[in-house]
């Protein structure tokens, strides 16, 4: 008696046999035979007619021939490989493609030559090579065919990467990316810029696309913590990720219109791909180091410090001694409070633990596939007191509702709890920063006439410098944010040509700060009618955002070799944002921190609040003629309620492009094509050339963060004399519109010797018409100026992919190099006028001709060495009273540029440019039997940065301690050094902006070193056990004298390249364990 589920089994087995069998004449029978243990099932073949063609599958770890390997012609014959890994297959004729794939490694489509055998090597999938595929918007592609230019991150060894967010993971990982990691904080993540800069007052930022759906990755409105960025894109786990595809040119993110101008990143997370269950766990751990102290005087350099800035105050010897932390005599009431060794950046600084759990589970049946998962880290920084405690769930899944509809769900949960402190630019409320300046004589705690040392905290000292140990014992920076993400898809397919889609997703986010600065420790802030002593705020910002595609597919082949897909649809969203606070100072006492506390006088209310939508309307269709010779269109048409809005134009009017109902309209195309040249028969015989590809796009794009209500008249409130009102806000601009980057880029991609080598080089252009800037308007009203459209800035460079196994015996190494170049160039500014603006003390010019953003300074030349070199010079500075004052010995020699010897702002030149003139990574995997060892080492060079804190701790003007480089200052005449002399307030503006605070910001760094061990197992329940040690910033070789040269004060960039005593990098190792059921 047969057994019913065996029959069953062979039956579904022939049908498969069926479907992508069509290869009787290559196995010369009109029949197909399925044998089994119970029965023989004996089906009739359909006979085509066409080529024979032969080859073999070797795999390419291993070099030994891979049983079972598909071998399929779409919609003609199909073949699998015999257990020698040879397959015969018919083909339509000799310009046709085969295409070669199998579970768990890559797909290939190769030519066929008339008598010639097909030999070809499979790599797994996490072997980076041209055939990887890739996430567009028109589908999964093998970057081996596509004409865009487009970047694939592998993720093989992303669970190796405890405490990486998914902008920080992709530094170093694509050519012509540069992911710029903002701090050391936990949960920061990076700037990430693709190609550079194509704006000045817009976003240079990528857009996010996760599982088909726009994810808003922008931080609206500001956080109560100094110098503290809210990261959305930290919901997200790089564990939960499958593949990220980042799409650089114009074509590839034509169908985004818009929101593409800055390239585009795809990530498509983690989705069950059979239906058996697989359950993957790891759990991490790791320490932290903190970073190595700057170099700072100790307490007797510091107080002799102090006694020349008092002198150029005008003190006598006496007056100074006088001084209490100058007092010598041990019976002084104040000697043990003023006579300590205090390492403040020891007090601020720690070693942190790190710990991190997170747990997958995948499986299902033919009607439901399901993937769930679970995370929980607990990241703690090197500031004291600092951490980042995240809770994160994912669930997804694929519905085989009837045999046309199918539906799939993306559905993900995060929630998120920081203690954060002040960064940047907060001299007083800064621990680092204050652990820097803060003088060493100084106690941390109370300290009386006897030398006993109070547990209570000593209060700010008396040179008005806060204690950076109360900030962070009894300061409160805590934030606490969640975001909703999540879509259903439903696919109709009516049949094989067609196909209707739609997508459906909601986001919604919400973030909820406290602060809460004690007024004992820190100095007092001086307001307009009080001082300030405890500050205290509460915030709250929300976000959701309605989100449709709706889109309709078409493929169809044409004759043997002529193939079309092709996509229409359109995307709706709706979103708004909103942004409440409310500060306010001095509760009773520093236990009562809610602002319930505050003086009820002195509290300020306020916030944001913003909605808009967008509607992109898009088309894209691609055209091959034998896999070789390849065409891109894409168009995309998008409106939104950001862009100016003119009355009486009727139902559609072209007279300043379109316009429909008022409403303006961006109408942006892009075209590509590609040649497979090795797919030519003059190749046939070039066996060393697996691939060689040449491809070229054009096409525009556009950048819609023009303000939500920027092309619109508002209002805002003003308060005057205690009466509160309204004043204007803008002028409208009627004519806003999005900013327009025509995109070129030039490409050829190549593999050689089996894989063994492979390139991808592109050279691209962008041209951004109508680039917002402020034109300046006379006004008797207080608004100076208003954004319009009528900039331009061109930016080029190279993108540079190099990836190769250099050996491939039991021992193999897999290498790559990456390399970006990026130039950019202002074309035009309204009126052909420079932009100068400030950041923390410094200037930067933005000019027609020059690079955006540059250091804008005065040149020195050294330090006058004596009164007489000084008079010979000539030069003078002009002081408030507007009376000229001339150098003398001990102060800077600035260069007169213009000639007129008075050294002021019309002296100042380019002094420095933040952007590097190139970045990139080598990156190396090593493997042994079951260990395997990757590295990635990240580089930049020829960026410069003005070190802010340095201009601090070296400006010889202030109480604050300073570097041991100020031992060397200019004392008298005749002393040859280059440290200007000290000089209370710096009369002489010897410590101004100049290029004494521009450094070379090149750096090689080790970034991350991963060593991986496959556990050998006994147990058929558990299919895998890994253990991981992961370090990261190893080392770094660089000039740099700041903490670290790598930092990022927002994504701006105007704060570009600026050193604002931001929480540094810090080296930290990991040791996990991965295990599979």
């Amino acid at each position: 008696m047969y057994n019913f589920t065996t029959i069953k089994k062979v039956c579904m087995l022939t049908v498969c046999l069926l479907v992508l069998g069509r290869m009787v004449k290559a196995q010369e029978t009109d029949s197909v035979e399925t044998k089994t243990d119970t029965t023989t099932v004996k089906v009739k073949a359909r006979a085509v007619k066409g080529e024979r063609v032969r080859g073999i599958v070797i795999d390419g770890n291993t070099n030994k021939p891979l049983v079972g390997v598909n071998v399929t012609v779409p919609n003609f014959t199909a073949s699998i490989t015999d257990e020698k890994g040879r397959f015969n297959i018919i083909v339509p004729d000799f310009n046709a493609t085969v295409i070669i794939s199998a579970d768990g490694f890559q797909t290939k489509v190769l030519p066929v030559y008339k008598e010639k055998e097909i030999k070809t090597r499979l790599y797994p999938l996490s072997f980076t090579s041209v055939y990887n595929e890739v996430v567009t918007p028109s589908g999964v592609e093998s970057q081996a065919r596509t004409i865009s230019a487009v970047s694939n991150i592998g993720l093989q060894n992303s669970w190796a990467n405890n405490s990486e967010t998914l902008m920080s993971f992709l530094q170093g990982k694509a050519a012509g990316v540069q992911a710029v990691r903002k701090s050391g904080t936990p949960g920061i993540g990076a700037d990430v810029f693709i190609r550079g800069f194509n704006s000045l007052y817009t976003t240079n930022q990528p857009l996010y696309v996760v599982d088909g759906m726009i994810y808003d990755a922008n931080s609206y409105g500001t956080s109560l913590t100094k110098g503290h960025i809210n990261n959305p894109l930290q919901f997200i786990d790089v564990k939960d990720i499958e593949n990220i595809s980042i799409l650089k040119d114009a074509l590839a993110a034509a169908t985004f219109g818009t929101r593409a101008a800055n390239g585009v990143v795809m990530i498509t997370t983690n989705r069950a791909h059979d239906q058996a269950t697989n359950i993957d766990f790891s759990a991490f751990s790791g320490v932290n180091l903190r970073p190595k102290n700057l170099p700072l005087m100790n307490a007797d350099e510091h107080r002799l410090y102090l006694s020349d800035i008092l002198k150029s105050q005008g003190l006598s010897n006496v007056a100074i001694a006088a001084k209490p932390y100058m007092s010598t005599n041990p019976a002084s009431a104040d000697y043990f409070k003023y006579h300590n060794e205090t390492d403040w950046q020891d007090q601020v600084l720690r070693t942190s633990f790190d710990q991190n759990y997170f747990l997958k589970v995948s499986g299902g049946d033919n009607i439901a596939k399901y993937a769930l998962s679970v995370g929980y880290s607990n990241d703690k920084g090197v500031l004291d007191s600092t951490n980042n405690l995240k809770y994160s769930t994912r669930f997804n899944s694929d519905l085989n509702l009837t045999k046309k509809l199918k539906g799939t769900t993306s559905l993900s949960f995060t929630y998120t709890e920081q203690r954060l402190k002040d960064q940047g630019i907060a001299s007083a409320t800064n621990p680092l920063f204050l652990s820097l300046v803060k003088s060493p004589f100084m106690g941390r705690n109370e300290i009386d006439a006897f030398g006993s040392v109070s547990p209570n905290l000593a209060d700010y000292d008396t040179l008005q410098v806060s204690n950076p140990r109360s900030l962070i014992e009894k300061g409160t920076n805590f934030k606490k944010a969640y975001r909703f993400f999540g879509n259903i898809n439903f696919d109709y397919t009516f049949n094989k040509n067609f196909k209707l889609s739609n997508l459906s997703g909601i986001t919604y986010d919400k973030t909820q700060e406290t602060l809460f600065i004690p007024r004992k420790g820190v100095t007092n802030d001086t307001l307009s009618n009080v001082v300030g002593d405890s500050r205290l705020g509460t915030q709250v910002a929300r976000f959701f955002s309605f989100y449709n595609d709706l889109r309709l597919s078409y493929d169809q082949s044409f004759g043997k070799h002529h193939k079309v897909h092709a996509i229409v649809g359109f995307r709706y969203s709706q979103s708004e944002a909103e942004q409440d606070f409310a500060t306010g100072f001095n509760s009773a006492t520093d236990d009562l921190i809610s602002i319930g506390n505050s003086n009820s006088a002195f509290r300020t209310f306020g916030g944001d609040i913003g909605k808009w939508r967008t509607l992109n309307n898009y088309f894209t269709a691609n055209y091959s003629y034998a896999d070789k010779y390849l065409l891109n269109v894409a168009v995309a048409v998008d409106g939104s309620s950001r862009f100016g809005i003119k009355e009486g134009q009727g139902f559609m009017n072209f007279d300043d492009g379109l316009r429909i109902q008022g409403s303006r309209y961006a109408v942006l195309p892009a075209i590509g094509a590609a040649w497979v040249i090795s797919s030519e028969k003059f190749m046939r015989n070039l066996n060393r050339v697996d691939l060689l590809k040449l491809r070229v796009t054009y096409g525009l794009t556009g950048n819609d963060d023009v303000g939500n209500y920027t092309a619109r008249k508002y209002y805002i409130s003003q308060n005057l004399f205690g009466m509160r009102g309204v004043i204007t806000g803008n002028y409208a601009n009627p004519n806003l519109q999005w900013e327009t980057v025509r995109k070129l880029n030039a490409g050829i991609d190549g593999s050689f010797f089996g894989e063994r080598l492979s390139i991808s080089l592109d050279y691209w252009n962008h041209h951004t018409d109508n680039m917002l800037t402020y034109q300046l308007v006379n006004s008797v009203g207080g608004t100076a100026s208003y954004l319009n459209n009528n900039g331009g800035m061109k930016t080029q460079g190279l993108d540079l992919a190099l990836n190769g196994r250099i050996l491939n015996k039991t021992f193999k190494w897999d290498a790559g190099i990456t390399i970006g170049t990026s130039k950019n160039k202002i074309t035009s500014l309204p009126g052909g006028n420079a932009i100068i603006t400030s950041y923390a003390g410094g200037a930067y010019i933005t000019q027609v001709g020059g690079a955006a953003n540059q250091f804008f300074g005065l040149t020195t030349n050294g330090v006058y060495s004596t009164n007489a070199e000084a008079a010979a010079a000539g030069l003078s500075i002009r002081n408030s009273l507007g009376n000229l004052v001339p150098f003398t010995g001990g102060d800077v020699k600035f260069t007169d540029r213009n000639g007129d010897k008075i050294i002021d702002a019309n002296d100042r030149t380019v002094i420095g440019n933040p952007n590097p003139d190139f970045f990139g990574s080598f990156s190396n995997t090593f493997s042994y039997k079951r260990w395997s060892l990757d590295a990635l080492i990240t580089f930049v060079q020829g960026n410069d940065i003005y070190n802010y804190t340095r201009a601090q701790l070296e400006s010889g003007s202030t109480y604050y301690n300073q570097t041991p480089n100020l031992i060397n200052r200019w004392k008298g005449n005749g002393q040859v050094t280059d440290v200007p002399k000290v000089a209370y307030g710096d009369p002489m503006g010897n410590a101004k902006f100049s290029d004494r605070w521009i450094e070379d910001g090149s750096y090689l760094r080790l970034r991350t070193v991963s060593l991986t061990y496959n556990i050998p197992l006994k147990f058929k329940s558990v299919k895998y056990a890994r253990v991981f040690a992961t370090g990261n910033n190893l080392f770094t070789v660089s000039n740099y004298l700041g903490y670290d040269p790598e930092f990022s004060n927002s994504a701006s960039l105007f704060t570009q390249g600026v050193d604002t005593t931001l929480e540094p990098q810090f080296r930290s190792f990991q040791l996990g364990v991965r295990v599979g059921l």
